[in-house]
């Protein structure tokens, strides 16, 4: 099972759009582009075109246990409503799933486990982002053919709301006063295990802010500090990831306010299911060493901020916001590009998803097969994550290892990888043994991208990328 590792395919389809009406099988443009970047990627390329082809019979054995992960978040941002091409922009597609179920399927036979996998944001209402892209229509056609195959919400709870007055527009300002009420989930059947990782963090490395500052947002301000103590950094991660053999992460193409991209290596933060344990930024603004601000606050700015959720007993919340319709979008929680703080969390989740063993111990091997295609056939550029405006872009972008193919990714959106932090540090055997740029072979199957992204407002060193072709 040899794959190319620093193999990137980019497979550059224009005016190509996801297909209509789930479950999404064959023949679709989508479908086709997928089977085109396995082709690419040198998959089973000696029987590529024929009836026996098993491209991901390269990653997987038979009887695997292999996790998918698609990129769900959320169907609102704030205030604002996010559905149609807002949704498609901001997470994975039916259509790119199907084929890869197909494939994966196939290749771990009957005895094998395919379960598709995602810890989003505790507000998401999951039915409300996986139903309309057609997740779930996609894996209860392939469960009806009777294959192994679930989905599996990774948190144990959610927050719903309940609100008296919801984007009521008034006097230029949107009114929101409501609760977020805590709500119990199954979570993973197969439980949790803490991974501490110790003197391997990114955060015990040289620069990183120090660890009684590290912060997480509003209701659960200083949850991550117990975690990131002395030399403990210490993440929850569900067993159904640790027991994988296979991990196939289906990311999307977008910017992202607190770090530049979120492309495959962000994704990762849907794999953990103790989100308030993460360090997201560092208290105050950089004239006290912290990234939370890019200035310091007046009082009305501290206060507006702490009344937008309010915890509650519980583990409940009070949200009073009336944000101003169609103002700039302000610097708060990390969300601009001095964040030196939330790039090491999401490195060190790779770190675990990579070497952490069943047990939770690190090793010095990868302890799982990987691939990533980000889904960028629509992406989304600007105020990402929740806010990203859509782009038809119609491209696929994939390889072995998370970050050379975000490199490559960021490069196709017409940024310097070397400006984010995120891609930066991922680089350099800093993460995976020759994770160079120097070192991948780059294959583009169809016309070079040539659109150049916007990225957040409050990243402007990324306006000066290296153009929009991937390079």
């Amino acid at each position: 099972m040899a794959v190319t590792r620093n193999r990137v395919v980019t497979v550059s389809r224009p005016g190509v759009a996801y297909a209509d009406r789930a479950p999404f099988g064959p023949p679709s443009p989508v479908y086709e582009a997928v089977e085109a970047l396995f082709r690419r990627l040198g998959l089973d390329a000696g029987r590529a075109g024929t009836p026996a082809w098993n491209p991901l019979g390269d990653l997987i054995a038979p009887g695997d246990r292999v996790i998918i992960k698609p990129n769900l978040v959320s169907s609102r941002n704030l205030h604002q409503k996010i559905t149609g091409e807002r949704l498609a922009a901001s997470s994975t597609h039916g259509s790119l799933l199907r084929p890869v179920l197909d494939y994966a399927l196939r290749a771990a036979g009957p005895r094998g486990r395919v379960r598709v996998v995602d810890s989003p944001v505790e507000g998401c209402e999951i039915e409300k982002v996986a139903g309309p892209l057609g997740i779930f229509d996609v894996i209860d056609h392939l469960k009806a053919q009777g294959h192994d195959l679930d989905f599996i919400d990774l948190r144990y709870f959610r927050v719903a709301p309940l609100f008296a007055l919801d984007d009521v527009r008034r006097l230029g300002r949107s009114w929101n006063l409501g609760l977020l009420l805590r709500r119990p989930l199954p979570g993973d059947p197969a439980g949790y295990r803490v991974v501490d990782l110790g003197r391997d963090s990114f955060f015990a490395l040289a620069g990183a802010p120090r660890p009684d500052a590290l912060r997480f947002h509003r209701s659960h301000y200083a949850t991550p500090v117990p975690h990131h103590t002395g030399e403990r950094h210490e993440y929850s991660i569900p067993q159904t990831l640790l027991d994988a053999d296979v991990v196939i992460n289906l990311p999307k193409l977008k910017t992202h306010k607190k770090t530049g991209v979120t492309l495959s290596l962000k994704s990762v933060i849907g794999l953990t299911n103790e989100k308030y344990w993460l360090p997201h930024f560092t208290e105050g603004d950089p004239s006290v060493g912290g990234d939370e601000f890019d200035r310091p606050q007046r009082l009305a700015e501290a206060v507006e901020d702490k009344l937008s959720r309010l915890p509650l007993p519980g583990d409940h919340s009070l949200v009073a916001r009336a944000p101003r319709l169609g103002a700039p979008p302000k610097v708060i929680d990390g969300s601009w590009e001095g964040n030196n703080t939330l790039f090491r969390t999401i490195l060190d989740l790779n770190r675990i998803l990579f070497f952490a063993s069943r047990e939770g111990a690190l090793r010095g091997e990868p302890q799982r097969r990987y691939l990533t295609i980000v889904d960028g056939i629509v992406a989304g550029e600007g105020e990402g994550p929740l806010g990203a405006t859509p782009v038809r872009a119609g491209l696929l972008i994939g390889g072995f290892d998370p970050g050379v193919v975000d490199a490559v990714a960021s490069r196709g959106m017409g940024f310097d990888p070397a400006r984010i932090p995120l891609v930066r540090e991922a680089l350099g055997g800093a993460l995976l043994p020759g994770s160079r740029l120097d070192d991948v072979e780059h294959i583009v199957d169809g016309p070079a991208p040539t659109h150049r992204f916007r990225p957040p407002r409050s990243w402007p060193s990324l306006l000066d990328g290296v153009g929009g072709a991937a390079a």
